[in-house]
């Protein structure tokens, strides 16, 4: 097996669904000497927020010296970004040796009438085995779906549970309520944990905290008024941290926002406990890490004059917060919108944010069995807001149009991260290498 066959055979598992549940996952690890038992984990649930706050503190802990397993999903533009080792994606030897070992293990268990794990089971599996086999200090492991009910949740005793933002995203798997929600998420406290929770909204946060005090859980509430935005720039924004937990001033984060300084708050939060708990990082460590760290996809400024970024919010929470950045970073700036979502996402909320900010509007269709196509899209958003809309074929299409002569103009691609990933492969192959 090469790793396009070990990438391929763990992708065809893609037709046995999404399955929620613990039971599969638990026969597999079972089958595979259960290495979460073997490891420490970092457990990071939320509706947004969560890849760049587990970015933030694997890269902190890999600075500071301990050896870091990140496990992300999904992956922007090559499978194996999703299983990481000090901020490396898994090698493609690794890749395959790990695969082998689950696929292995998973024959034996359909020979015993076990039904076939599925993709996201598979996945998780293959990262919790390399994590083992690195004998890796700290696992930063993200959720998946939810957190009640996701593969992730077979481990038992988190070092750190991290709560992030909760917003109305996967109902048809996780409720209509932000309530609902907040349960599915809170779900992934253990008895006693130690939780850093995220800023909520008061309908989430009460579940987040009853659910807490149910299992007996010591919580950290992330304060907004501990961290201050002294200035930013289109490349880095220096913060202040002005909480208790930690030594620091001044300091620079490459990630972008007001929403990403409370994502950092919430990562020093974490890093904090983790100091409390025995396992050291010093102020200069965080400096480094912060003023390195990057995630790929998030408010991505590839050039300027033009403007060309992507940014992959894809529900209506995200793209607020990327509309707040627009208007912060490019105030009354010509925005040429490269727009596309799925269809099971709050599409006209999210409209309702972006719209307006658009000088022109041009959809794409994720590279997704549930996107909303480019055509219905550009009919959606013209017959709302009797705006022009033209929609391409295809994302080389339309990253080939932009016009790099008009120097004054912000040009990009929001939504879906299966077009933004896309999208990122050509802007990097078609503009930044000309």
């Amino acid at each position: 097996m090469n790793v396009t066959e070990a990438i391929s055979y763990i992708e065809a598992t893609h037709k046995f669904g999404t399955r929620l549940g613990l039971e599969s996952m638990s026969l597999l690890l079972a089958a595979m000497d259960n290495p979460q038992d073997k490891l420490k984990f970092i457990h990071i649930a939320g509706t947004n927020g969560k890849g760049s706050t587990s970015t933030m503190i694997a890269t902190i802990l890999t600075t500071a010296g301990y050896n870091t397993g990140l496990f992300t999903s999904p992956f922007l533009e090559a499978f194996n970004e999703r299983i990481q080792l000090n901020n490396e994606p898994i090698d493609d030897d690794s890749l395959v040796a790990a695969t082998i070992f689950v696929k292995e293990r998973i024959e034996v268990l359909m020979e015993q009438g076990e039904p076939h794990p599925t993709e996201f089971e598979m996945v998780t599996a293959v990262g919790l085995q390399y994590f083992y086999q690195k004998q890796v200090d700290f696992v930063v492991l993200e959720v998946g779906l939810g957190g009640r009910l996701d593969a992730t949740n077979i481990i038992k005793n988190p070092l750190a549970v991290a709560i992030m933002s909760i917003s109305n995203d996967h109902t048809d798997y996780l409720g209509n309520t932000l309530a609902e929600i907040a349960f599915e998420k809170a779900s992934i406290i253990k008895e006693g944990s130690d939780v850093v929770v995220y800023p909520q909204e008061p309908e989430a946060l009460k579940v987040v905290l009853d659910f807490a005090a149910s299992k007996n859980a010591n919580v950290v509430l992330v304060n907004p008024d501990d961290i201050s935005i002294l200035s930013h720039t289109s490349r880095n924004q220096t913060l202040k941290y002005l909480g208790d937990h930690l030594h620091l001033d001044g300091f620079e984060l490459k990630l972008l926002g007001d929403h990403q300084s409370l994502n950092c708050l919430t990562a020093l939060e974490v890093i904090a406990l983790l100091n409390r708990k025995g396992y050291p990082v010093n102020s200069g460590q965080i400096k480094k890490a912060l003023a390195a760290v990057v995630f790929p996809g998030r408010f991505e400024i590839f050039q300027e004059n033009p403007v060309v970024l992507i940014d992959g919010a894809h529900n209506s929470n995200g793209i607020q917060a990327f509309v707040n950045n627009m208007k912060q970073y490019f105030p009354n700036r010509t925005i040429n919108l490269f727009f596309g979502m799925l269809e099971d996402k709050d599409i006209e909320e999210s409209l309702s944010y972006l719209v307006p900010i658009a000088s022109t509007i041009h959809t794409l269709t994720p590279n997704s069995d549930r996107a909303m196509p480019a055509k219905k899209m550009a009919a959606l958003i013209h017959n709302t807001y009797g705006k022009s809309v033209d929609f391409y074929d295809t994302i080389d299409d339309a990253v080939k149009s932009i016009d790099l002569s008009k120097k004054d103009d912000v040009n990009v691609f929001v939504g879906s991260l299966y077009m933004i990933g896309e999208a990122r492969t050509l802007i990097r192959k078609n503009l930044l290498e000309k």
